[in-house]
């Protein structure tokens, strides 16, 4: 009945992995809770599709945004409401900085299509070329599958 007290010079060389998980999934719930929070400008509660080209350029900060969460209210790259005639004006501006930046439009999946086309109409009128409408990606069973935004570029 004895013990072995400090007996054997041999190295354990196990690693003990488990602090190291413990910091991977605090950081991954972080990661989670924060991303959301980082997506830009006003939300929009974007129509679904299952097939959309990606669009990364969709969330740079650069980005031209045009955003209509709701009939009669529209956004220009910003969180501040303007009028219609001031989006005209504002899509003018940013079409003499760079014709060629492409414009995205986050439409609310319950607006009347006659607003969006109301909206194409002025990007279009304005002389811009690439023009994105944006949608959330969802798999078959209509879960969100990225929280990008995602469209199809009308060039």
């Amino acid at each position: 009945m004895g013990m072995d007290v400090g007996g054997s010079n041999k190295v354990n060389s196990d690693i003990n992995v488990t602090p190291f998980c413990d910091v991977v999934l605090v950081l991954l719930i972080i990661f989670m809770v924060v991303t959301p929070m980082l997506q830009k400008g006003v939300p929009v509660n974007l129509p679904n599709s299952r097939n959309p080209e990606v669009q990364p350029d969709a969330d740079k900060e650069s980005s031209l945004i045009v955003a209509v969460p709701q009939e009669g209210r529209y956004y220009l790259s910003g969180k501040e409401p303007i009028p219609f005639e001031s989006l005209r004006e504002g899509l003018y501006e940013n079409y003499q900085r760079n014709a060629q930046k492409p414009v995205f439009i986050k439409a609310s999946r319950n607006l009347p299509f006659s607003e969006v086309k109301k909206v194409l109409k002025a990007v279009q009128d304005t002389g811009f070329k690439k023009v994105a409408l944006l949608s959330q990606q969802v798999d078959e069973k209509g879960n969100i599958v990225t929280g990008n935004a995602a469209s199809s570029m009308a060039k």
